[in-house]
């Protein structure tokens, strides 16, 4: 390994030894945000899901599979994320962010490309490769891309934040597209119990993983070739810059009493991963965390089936999903925009509030037919994507930017059990409650989500809402 980290990821990073320092720095946001856009085709779960399905139901095994039973892939997709969080971000403090990406690249493409085999036999396989390893693989490589590009634009975090995981929030724009214009050209319909039958349709379902995965591998290595690490002086400087600003500066211990009482408890300072885990505002971060998951679970495994309902045009599904895309991607900038603007705590509480409204109202989409269905669901997802910018932003200003990577990582635990929670939710109560109680159940974890966001009151050393 360390030869081979020699030869490649550290020697590929001087391919262009006269590049201006802040150039490297653009080009390792830029490689984030591609190594990003392929991670985040885990947004086209909600598109691909009715090809899927459908293919198991009539070609593979078993044959009653269901839109509810089909989401433990999502499921084990986002779990699997969870888990490997903060193993990527162990990788990336010791080897680096190429390494990492690396990793967990091969794995999640290689479970894409592995799919096109799995789910010509079963659902189970099906749930390995595109759930379980997709998933682990996503988690290990998406939080160095991020580490990394904080410490080239320390002052920036939130922008920066926004502007890689714009790009997981992007990856459907483009590949619901793909999978559409690949699996179903001539836009056949579903059937009265809204599954495709068509055979010629459902025979290019395996090979159309094999397309995605070969474009994941190309966009992928492009990324990771131009994810520079900043210089040991630039490092040094963002260092400084958290440490000033610090409570307990990293060079005191833990047993230092005396300082540590003299000191609020709620200031940010430069947190180790064990010192974190001991913060109460910890637990309130992965509790909202972990509640708003359920929206993002939700919405994005079981818009396409909501829309089945009473739309019967799947190209025009797939669009609304490549738009959600696009609010899902410009939602993480914005967002993170206005935590850096305002603070972590305003743009949470309004991003609660605007979830719990848009979930109530989301029942009354075929009112308003197309149009109606069109906005809501890219609204949907433009406010649950700020998730995405903003935890990651909370977690660098409220514990340190030095071991974000890691800490992160911890945070995102949260959705190990977000994601099969949600789709045990789903797989129970769907057709006993219907759609508008489903809706409820949402928007009331969103609502509990606020009320946690009113008790996180850490602050900067200038007094400050972090």
């Amino acid at each position: 390994m360390c030869y081979f980290q020699h030869r490649f990821f550290r020697k590929s990073a001087s391919f262009s030894p006269n590049m201006p320092r802040m150039w490297k720095g653009y080009l390792a946001v830029v490689g984030g945000i591609i190594v990003h856009l392929s991670l985040g085709t885990t947004y086209t779960f909600g598109n691909l899901t009715s090809y899927l399905t459908s293919y198991i139901r009539e070609l593979s095994y078993p044959h009653d599979l269901n839109y509810q039973t089909a989401e433990w892939i999502f499921a084990m997709a986002g779990m699997g994320q969870g888990m490997s969080m903060f193993l990527g971000g162990a990788i990336f403090r010791k080897f680096g962010a190429r390494v990492a990406a690396f990793l967990g690249c091969a794995l999640m493409s290689g479970g894409v490309l592995l799919t096109s085999v799995t789910i010509k036999h079963s659902f189970l396989l099906t749930l390995l490769t595109y759930g379980i390893m997709f998933g682990l693989g996503v988690g290990m490589a998406y939080a160095p891309c991020l580490a990394n590009s904080m410490k080239w634009f320390p002052d920036h975090k939130g922008l920066v934040n926004g502007l890689v995981v714009a790009g997981f929030g992007g990856g459907a724009f483009i590949f619901n597209q793909v999978q559409t214009a690949y699996i179903n050209p001539h836009n056949l319909p579903v059937n009265s119990a809204r599954y495709f039958t068509e055979k010629k349709l459902l025979e290019r379902v395996p090979s159309c993983f094999l397309v995605l995965g070969g474009s994941y591998v190309a966009m992928q290595f492009v990324g990771i070739l131009i994810l520079f690490a900043p210089p040991e002086a630039h490092s040094r400087r963002a260092s400084i810059q958290e440490d000033e600003s610090a409570l307990l500066p990293e060079d005191r211990s833990d047993s230092d009493v005396d300082y540590k009482k003299k000191m609020a408890p709620n200031i940010a300072r430069d947190y180790y991963p064990k010192q974190m885990i001991r913060s109460k505002y910890f637990y309130i971060l992965w509790f909202i965390f972990l509640l708003n998951g359920q929206a993002v679970i939700f919405s994005s495994s079981l818009y396409k089936a909501y829309g089945q309902t009473f739309i019967k045009d799947d190209q025009f599904l797939a669009i609304v999903g490549a738009f959600a895309a696009v609010f899902n991607a410009g939602g993480r900038i914005f967002w993170g925009v206005i935590a850096d603007k305002f603070s972590f705590k305003t743009a949470m509480l309004c991003l609660c509030t605007s979830m719990c409204a848009l979930m109530m109202t989301f029942i009354i989409a075929p009112l308003g037919g197309k149009v109606m269905f069109f906005i809501w669901v890219c609204l949907i997802f433009g406010t649950f994507s700020g998730n995405f910018s903003l935890f990651p932003t909370a977690t660098a200003k409220a514990f340190g930017a030095k071991h974000v990577a890691v800490n992160y990582g911890l945070l995102f635990t949260s959705q190990v059990i977000a994601p099969p929670l949600g789709a045990f939710l789903t797989q129970q109560l769907l057709h006993l409650i219907g759609w508008f109680f489903m809706f409820c159940i949402v928007a009331g974890c969103s609502f509990i989500s606020l009320i946690l966001t009113f008790l996180f009151n850490v602050k900067t050393r200038e007094g400050k809402d972090i």
